[in-house]
């Protein structure tokens, strides 16, 4: 037994290696190909890699070259809102110097800067305590001025008088002798101004005709053909036009004659231009017309805004950096801002600052100035609807009111009324 287990051991020498020496040639080998496998993997994966790489790399910069010309798009078009805001404030810099003129004529005016001051030394901390009781007081004197003088320019800007320039047009009675009459205007109701030729056109509903005043008050003439029943004018730099009931006329403003007119088919109210087409605003359906200067029907513009009731109705309509104005009944903002192409853009005037609105107009600076005939009064409100100021109340003396129904102002901004009133039918109202 023991004699055959020593023989299955094998003996010492070269040749008892031989079976060690291949397998490790064969694992060198089976090494040397996964090695090889490896490299060729890794030589494929960094060419795949690669080309990711400068595909990524050209999207990236595809992506930045678009938000690069997409900035630069922006930044232009910013500038071009930064200049014309700048062009908005050296408009209003005119208006600015006259009202800070009218601010240093109210007395107390000198001691607000004096009580800004004042305030500002009663607000600095390294105040030693000895002195604290003293400053204090100080601070609440200097805080009452304040509050006092406050009250006080409230109270002088809504005391700012506009003071009547000149009125005119007494109610006459019509007979066979009809142009012996008429320098009497009757029946007024729109009015437009030529601030050019200094004359002022008043639509007359008595006598179906439009009547032209000089700026003085002289009667002129009047356009030959009988409207029915005029109520908005348009003057144009060769044209006036006329809106009547349902109809629209255009009259040569050198010989009077009419050129032209379009009948439509619904009521109208308003109308205004932005020197390319024609706008007219209707009454029931809250919808603007548009007509070229020959008076084609162009389209419809559908005024959408949710501020309205069953019965609103829209009254008149005034146009101002492509923006509508537009005056409506029964709504609780008498007054909204339209785009052109009919969508709203803001609510403007609220109807607790306005009882009844049959007409208003834009000025140089596009204030909005309202003929309130439910208060006999013309109020002026700022482009964002903020009240300035107001004048006027009931009454038949000059400067009073019985029954607006017309207003417009001159490029001077000299305010014109219309009204209904026996006498001085025809006010004029210097500036502020």
């Amino acid at each position: 037994m023991a004699t055959a287990l020593i023989h299955e051991i094998p003996t010492s020498g070269p040749d008892s290696l031989m079976p060690v020496s291949n397998k490790l040639q064969d694992r060198m080998n089976i090494l040397r190909e996964v090695i090889d496998s490896k490299k060729t993997l890794v030589r494929n994966v960094g060419e795949e890699m690669k080309q990711l790489i400068e595909h990524k790399t050209q999207l990236i910069f595809r992506e930045l070259e678009a938000i690069w010309d997409e900035a630069n798009q922006r930044m232009n078009q910013k500038k071009d809102e930064i200049y014309n805001e700048i062009e908005e404030l050296n408009k209003h810099k005119a208006e600015m110097e006259r009202i800070f003129k009218k601010l240093n004529q109210i007395p107390c005016f000198d001691q607000i800067n004096e009580s800004i001051e004042s305030v500002k030394r009663g607000m600095n901390i390294d105040i030693p305590y000895v002195n604290l009781k003293w400053k204090v007081n100080e601070l609440r004197e200097s805080i009452n001025t304040l509050c006092t003088c406050e009250q006080r320019i409230v109270k002088f800007v809504e005391d700012i008088h506009i003071p009547l320039k000149s009125s005119f047009g007494d109610r006459g009675e019509l007979n066979e002798q009809i142009y012996d009459l008429f320098d009497v205007a009757i029946d007024l109701f729109g009015v437009a101004i030529d601030s050019i030729n200094d004359r002022i056109y008043v639509a007359d509903r008595e006598t179906n005709r439009v009547q032209i005043f000089s700026g003085n008050g002289e009667w002129i003439h009047f356009l030959e053909e009988e409207i029915d029943y005029p109520e908005n004018i348009l003057i144009l730099s060769d044209s006036i036009f006329v809106q009547s009931m349902k109809r629209i006329c255009k009259f040569n403003k050198l010989t009077f004659e009419k050129e032209s007119y379009s009948h439509l088919h619904y009521y109208l109210s308003g109308i205004c231009t932005d020197n390319t087409y024609i706008f007219v605003g209707e009454w029931e359906n809250i919808q603007l017309t548009v007509l070229t200067p020959e008076l084609i029907e162009e389209r419809r513009i559908p005024l959408n805004t949710q501020f309205k009731g069953e019965d609103t109705q829209l009254e008149d309509i005034s146009l101002a950096r492509d923006v509508f104005y537009i005056a409506l009944t029964d709504t609780d903002y008498p007054i909204q801002a339209f785009s052109k192409q009919g969508s709203l853009i803001r609510c403007v005037v609220h109807k607790d600052l306005l009882v009844k609105v049959l007409c208003f107009c834009l000025d140089q600076q596009h204030k909005i100035l309202v003929a309130d005939t439910g208060t006999s009064e013309v109020k002026i409100f700022s482009n964002e609807g903020k009240l300035i100021t107001k004048f006027g109340k009931e009454g038949s003396a000059p400067g009073e009111f019985t029954g607006l129904t017309g207003i417009a102002v001159d490029d001077l901004c000299s305010i014109v009324t219309v009204d209904e009133k026996e006498y001085n039918m025809i006010q004029i109202f210097s500036p502020l």
